[in-house]
């Protein structure tokens, strides 16, 4: 008999299910194949969560991403270490599959409900998959390694433009404030007791040299494959507590949030993340303030109580914090004198300007591969990065990377007009994110923050247009 196309789904999963344990059980015997198998299992795992729940996928990828490097580094004593890794591609290859399931349901729709993508930001997406061949980043397959980094983020922007909702903005919230202050905890274990064995191996091989704050001193990591990367999320999370706690919902529960996301920023001793973090919880002081006179006395009275702890900052003796004396040390030198010439700030300035005016000598740019890990893993292209994303993107983009900086421009004040308009918690936590991240809102080391980050964007985009009445949608609460 034929079988039915009923028997014949039914069939199909035990079929497949079989199969795919013999693989398992065939490949695991080698420990060197553990990365692949590990994958493998959850691509296929997060695949079904992609057709059947489409951009909920978000939820478990964040998770996923910023636990990532810490898996990378527990499977160095099992399966050995490559950078290389398969785990890198899985947040990547699930994006595009998103991507392109969302363009196909809205290819035959001819009312899209007007949600059509900023010109600008169109714009900055086609320029840059250009650049993905640009001649002067090397290969083809340097483009394509640079495009996670970059192109790969800008696609959640059209994602969030086009499905997420207010209540899973909300839920994205929730999941950054428990894993982040998991992930906090973590660098502050780490700051005090030292990284594990395994973490140690992993420094030792990739001669990641950028993290020793003195001879026998490893500034915290936590859970992610660079430093920078962990304050970049530890400083996401801080803004979700403090907005939240600010707007007087749970404040028990906000606060020591608040001190614990601080306190591993403070002793993972990042300078720059700081100064814009103070920036970010000024502004939005003074922009949550309901009348004129509230404003102008929380911009008096702030600035007086930033000013009163800046000059403090050099009474604090880093010889009280014991192992983190370094990372104490290191803080203050460079907050209280940011400029002086044993510190990296005049370093910091001079590649930003070098970055800047490679638009005059090279106004079609290097390509996005020049200014990612690509580029330090490639062998015919040189690396580019200036750690700051405008002078970056001009770098990789040349005049295109004006447009970034338009975007730039014109998120923040969509989204201050949003928090003027309507003090959603929600417009005041990506305000906050967005001041507080300056500089790196695509980065080329990244892979957990730029995705959150350019949701965000192409949310507010969203947002905007309904609150001005160009979209018919209305936003749940």
């Amino acid at each position: 008999m034929l079988l039915t196309n009923h028997r014949l789904k039914k069939l199909i999963l035990p079929v497949f299910m079989l199969f795919f344990m013999l693989f398992v059980g065939r490949f695991s015997i080698n420990p060197g194949y553990m990365r692949q198998l590990i994958f493998i299992s959850l691509f296929i795992l997060l695949l079904a969560v992609v057709l059947h729940q489409k951009e909920r996928i978000i939820y478990y990828l964040i998770i996923y991403l910023a636990f990532m490097g810490l898996i990378r580094r527990a499977l160095i004593p099992i399966s050995g270490w490559s950078s290389f890794d398969p785990l890198l591609i899985l947040g990547p290859s699930l994006t595009v599959v998103l991507a392109l399931l969302m363009f196909w349901e809205n290819h035959n729709k001819n009312n899209i409900m007007r949600e059509k993508p900023d010109r600008l930001m169109l714009a900055l997406f086609i320029m840059g998959s250009f650049q993905m061949v640009n001649p002067f980043s090397g290969s083809p397959l340097n483009g394509l390694i640079g495009s996670m980094y970059i192109i790969i983020p800008w696609l959640w922007y059209f994602i969030a433009l086009y499905k997420i909702q207010y209540n899973q903005i909300k839920v994205i919230f929730t999941i950054i404030e428990i894993c982040g202050t998991c992930i906090a905890l973590y660098g502050l274990y780490q700051t005090f007791f030292g990284i594990l064995p395994f973490e140690q191996d992993w420094v030792r091989i990739t001669g990641y040299k950028a993290l020793y704050l003195a001879e026998d001193t490893v500034r915290s990591i936590g859970t992610f494959p660079s430093a920078q990367e962990f304050v970049y999320f530890t400083m996401i999370t801080f803004m979700v507590a403090f907005s939240r706690m600010i707007d007087k919902k749970r404040f028990l529960i906000h606060f020591p949030i608040v001190i614990i996301c601080l306190s591993s920023i403070f002793f993972a001793s990042a300078r720059t993340i700081i100064f814009f973090m103070t920036l970010a919880i000024y502004i939005i002081l003074i922009v949550t303030k309901k009348t004129a006179i509230g404003k102008l006395a929380s911009a008096i009275g702030i600035a007086i109580i930033i000013g009163v702890i800046w000059n403090s900052l050099s009474l604090i003796n880093p010889a009280w914090f014991g192992s983190a004396e370094p990372a104490v040390e290191h803080m203050v030198e460079g907050l209280v004198d940011p400029l002086a010439e044993d510190q990296t700030g005049v370093g910091h300035i001079d590649r930003f300007v070098e970055g800047m005016k490679s638009i005059v000598t090279n106004p079609i740019g290097h390509g996005i591969a020049s200014v990612t890990k690509a580029a330090d893993k490639s062998t015919t292209s040189e690396a580019m990065s200036t750690e700051v994303d405008v002078s970056n993107m001009v770098v990789a983009m040349g005049v295109g990377g004006i447009i970034y900086i338009l975007i730039i421009i014109t998120t923040i004040y969509k989204t201050i007009y949003l928090v003027i308009k309507n003090k959603k918690v929600e417009y005041v936590i990506i305000l906050g994110i967005f001041i507080g991240g300056l500089g790196s809102w695509i980065n080329g080391g990244f892979y957990t923050a730029p995705i959150i980050i350019w949701l965000l964007i192409g949310w507010i985009h969203k947002q905007y247009c309904v609150i001005r009445g160009e979209k018919n949608e209305i936003v749940s609460s």
